[in-house]
């Protein structure tokens, strides 16, 4: 699958409509130079995007792009998340019930070739395709490697209900701004933070790791980690429905030995 060509246009209308949302569309003709020189490169998926996010901050002239949505969606996130913590309080903190509800919270893009945006109060109550059995070990510490801001608050949740039952668990995040991703310049909490804008997958050399969203699914098969992994992210695009034969937007739990069976044939 990777890099699907379908995901090079990504890369062209994830970063032109950036420049749009952001009032510099004067700059469409300079990102599409560097996005030219990128494509005409051997970097990884990962590298494509996060560099040529790096592009939009310097057209822009914004250390965060996104910060003001990003503050938006971190306030929606924590209203929907009291009603879900009111639901894993009523289930003893079922950590797998939990699990689904940070599943089913990546709903929130930018803008994904093809992505269809829901509504978060009632996307969040949709049951995701389960791939494999969730059995994790207490012997090893689980690292929670973050995705988007707003679902952020549900995933707090799921870390609360891992530890409630006895699991060590890490949340990473990213050191730099990538898209509305969270980031060492938002108000989180956070246990580690990796380099740069990328993945936070690629440092990652222990552990288990609990990994949400596409970007960071990508990175775990781009860089074969070797770590035993469950993602949990929606097929919000055609390329990742049509591998998974799923309907487009649903949220799926998977392991990283099976994901990585079906996205590289």
């Amino acid at each position: 699958m990777l890099i699907d060509k379908r995901c090079k246009l990504c890369l062209i209308n994830n970063r032109v409509n950036d420049l749009i949302k952001l009032n510099n569309d004067e700059k469409i003709p300079l990102i599409l130079e560097s996005i030219s020189k990128i494509l005409n490169s051997n970097l990884s998926r990962d590298e494509m995007f996060s560099i040529s996010f790096k592009e939009i901050i310097k057209l822009t002239n914004k250390e965060s792009p996104y910060k003001e949505m990003k503050l938006f969606l971190n306030d929606l996130g924590r209203k929907i998340a009291k009603v879900i913590e009111e639901n894993l309080v009523k289930n003893s903190w079922d950590y797998k019930l939990a699990m689904e509800f940070s599943a089913a919270a990546n709903i929130i893009d930018t803008h994904v070739l093809g992505f269809e945006p829901l509504d978060l109060k009632e996307a969040i109550w949709e049951k995701p395709l389960i791939y494999d059995d969730i059995n994790l070990s207490k012997n090893r510490t689980i690292y929670f490697v973050a995705d988007n801001s707003g679902e952020i608050y549900i995933d707090f949740l799921l870390v609360k209900a891992l530890k409630a039952h006895g699991f060590e668990v890490k949340l990473v995040i990213r050191e730099e701004p990538y898209e509305i991703d969270i980031s060492s310049s938002d108000d989180i909490k956070f246990d580690i933070m990796t380099p740069g804008n990328y993945s936070p997958i690629k440092y990652l050399n222990d552990g288990f790791i609990i990994s949400k969203g596409i970007a960071n699914l990508e990175a775990y098969l781009e860089n074969e980690v070797k770590l035993d992994s469950l993602h949990l992210f929606r097929a919000k695009c055609d390329v990742l429905a049509e591998k998974f034969k799923v309907k487009k937007n649903m949220p799926i739990i998977i392991s990283g030995q099976r994901a990585y069976k079906i996205l590289k044939k």
